[in-house]
């Protein structure tokens, strides 16, 4: 009877809990979608009782983020070991993966040189990888062939990176798994937010048009293109008065810091200050996604983004660039649009649409929240995770014994 009332997540959590604790590899100063879903993914795991240890790095927003969280235990290092063979990074995977652990997740695939030929000879460990991005040359060297027989899966986000891990890494497809991106659609409800302080603060009102884009400030993200067809827009026609672009998000902690400052200068050139918004870093994303009235994204590299599914979950309909996982994004433009990457006239053209069929930007919006729900749910990934971690487990005892 206690088996029937338990949920599947219920019961996968239960297996691998009575079986292992999960370590965890994730070196990043960012705080990006990968680094988030890092973070929900440990959180929930330590919530079904499962121990986790992470390993990252001090001060990350990682870092942060969990260092307070019960059933977590986090290591952290000072900076990035070596590609090869670091020897001080050794210590610490041995320190991490004691008898306990029989997984250890790692979400860099650069850091496979320093990972895998120190966890060679531990035959009990199941050892992953996450691919966020698309392989844009072939990974099929010796070297790479031979390391990745120490794999046991890698985890992607869509069939189209999969295709792509397929085509160019030394890989066979059943050790290749697509788990999607999940949201909790509880806390990205629209009727849970009330958007209309955030349209305040950045001088918008009911009858203002908001256009929005969120992510980290850099040229791969394609702001400039917002800028250059938010300025085609507003210096042909006059008549489009009530229109905001906000711009949300920070350039990166480390590195130099001009793009912003180019941005900024690009408005300033082209007069259109009254119109355009830079509204930093923000927390409160859901209420950011329900204030958009459309969410654009002219990435010139992305394979899929948290924030396009967020975007969705808002009911807010989306206008991203072609290429990687977006035509599985969008649908046939049941959910949203897609523009040629890096071309602001193109994208220019898609706003003027949007613009000119409020209708339609409503219709889109509750397609998309309603696509996002079935396919891009917390509690679906939560499940498939847990079921790959199982079969992984089952997988490596069966060749060791």
């Amino acid at each position: 009877m206690l088996q029937e009332s338990l949920s599947p997540v219920d019961v996968l959590a239960r297996e691998v809990r009575e079986r292992t604790a999960i370590a965890q590899v994730c070196l990043s100063r960012s705080y990006g979608g990968i680094e988030q879903v890092v973070t929900n993914d440990i959180l929930e795991l330590s919530q079904l009782g499962i121990e986790v240890r992470l390993v990252c790095l001090m001060g990350s927003p990682v870092h942060l983020k969990l260092v307070d969280k019960p059933g977590v235990k986090i290591i952290t290092v000072k900076d990035f070991p070596r590609k090869f063979f670091d020897m001080g990074f050794r210590n610490i995977l041995n320190e991490v993966c004691d008898d306990k652990v029989q997984i250890l997740h790692f979400y860099q695939p650069s850091m496979m040189g320093a990972i895998l030929p120190w966890v060679w000879k531990k035959k009990h460990l199941v050892v992953f990888s996450n691919r966020h991005a698309l392989a844009t040359e072939s990974m099929r060297t010796p070297w790479n062939a031979l390391m990745m027989k120490r794999l046991d899966g890698v985890v992607t986000m869509s069939e189209t990176l999969k295709k792509n891990i397929l085509a160019t890494h030394p890989l066979k497809e059943d050790r290749v798994n697509v788990i999607h991106l999940g949201l909790d659609y509880l806390v990205f409800d629209p009727e849970r937010v009330d958007a209309k302080r955030q349209r305040a603060e950045w001088g918008a009102d009911e009858s203002t048009v908001v256009i929005g884009c969120v992510g980290r400030i850099d040229p791969t993200k394609g702001q400039d293109i917002v800028v250059k067809a938010a300025a085609g827009l507003l210096v042909r026609s006059k008549a489009i008065d009530k229109v905001k672009f906000v711009i949300v998000g920070e350039e990166p902690k480390t590195g130099e810091h001009q793009y912003l400052a180019q941005l900024q200068e690009m408005v300033k050139q082209f007069g259109i200050g009254d119109h355009v918004v830079f509204a930093g870093y923000k927390e409160n994303i859901p209420e950011v996604m329900n204030a958009f009235d459309l969410f654009v994204m002219p990435a010139r590299q992305e394979a899929f983004s948290l924030v396009v599914v967020e975007a969705m979950a808002m009911e807010t309909p989306i206008l991203i660039s072609r290429g990687g996982s977006s035509d599985e994004v969008v649908g046939n433009n049941e959910f949203g649009v897609l523009t040629r990457p890096a071309d602001a006239f193109d994208l220019q053209r898609a706003i003027r649409v949007f613009l000119d069929n409020p209708e339609m930007r409503v219709k889109m919006g509750k397609a998309a929240r309603a696509h996002a729900m079935k396919s891009f749910a917390r509690q679906d990934r939560l499940q498939q995770l847990l079921g790959l971690y199982e079969r992984l487990l089952r997988r490596r005892a069966q060749k060791n014994s």
